[in-house]
């Protein structure tokens, strides 16, 4: 049976008991808040900020063009600048390793009224179209990178004294795109694009009743690169 000393023991060690839990908890409260406090005083401290600004739609164009074929093309670009120094003393060599699609098109937005010209029954058609012509190449970013770089001493010297930036790739890139091109002009692209597009004009005029379909390709149309 307990007495009465020892009941007010008890008592005094559960209340001293929530006493240390009630201190302990401001003290975390505390701890939080302070840290807080000195993670907002931190000089070296950085956030990211997205300044709101509006997405504006500067040209709206009616896509009158058959993309008739598309050609996955890579090369390597392999440029260095030199002088009668040594190239370690100053210099620079940059490698970029590209890859990009070409497209051949057809333009169909200047096609005239006698441009379908059918047989009498109906089941014949001559079909005059401009050639197919080559797309600007389209390098794909997720590929094309610059995988090698070498600067002379005296050129990361510069760099360091000025502060300035001393790479610019853009006449990489500019030189890249010019060799994707002449890669597609040398390929059978065009020529897969005039059957692709055989293919498309005979399907499409078979709706109608048309079982015999003969293409004619003509110059390109005003405006397309050759």
């Amino acid at each position: 049976m307990s007495t009465p000393s020892t009941v007010k023991r008890s008592a005094g060690r559960a209340f001293g008991a929530v006493m240390a839990l009630g201190a302990l908890g401001a003290a975390l409260v505390l701890a939080v808040t302070l840290m807080a406090s000195v993670s907002s005083l931190n000089p070296f401290a950085t956030t990211r900020t997205e300044h709101p600004d509006s997405v504006v739609m500067t040209k709206i164009q009616d896509l009158s063009k058959f993309e008739a074929a598309s050609g996955r093309f890579t090369t390597i670009v392999d440029e260095q600048t030199d002088t009668k120094l040594p190239s370690w003393a100053i210099g620079e060599r940059a490698v970029l390793d590209a890859e990009g699609d070409v497209s051949a098109s057809v333009d169909l937005s200047h096609l005239p009224t006698d441009a379908i010209q059918l047989s009498d029954d109906g089941t014949s058609a001559v079909v005059h179209v401009p050639a197919p012509v080559l797309d600007a190449p389209r390098l794909d970013p997720d590929a094309t990178r610059v995988v090698a770089r070498q600067q002379g001493v005296l050129n990361r010297l510069g760099s360091a004294v000025t502060g300035s930036n001393p790479v610019d790739d853009q006449a990489l890139y500019q030189r890249a795109t010019e060799k994707l091109a002449d890669a597609a002009g040398q390929s059978d692209l065009q020529d897969r694009a005039r059957a692709n597009t055989e293919t498309f004009l005979e399907k499409t005029l078979a709706a109608s009743g048309v079982t015999h379909v003969t293409v004619v390709f003509d110059a390109p149309a005003p405006g397309g690169a050759a």
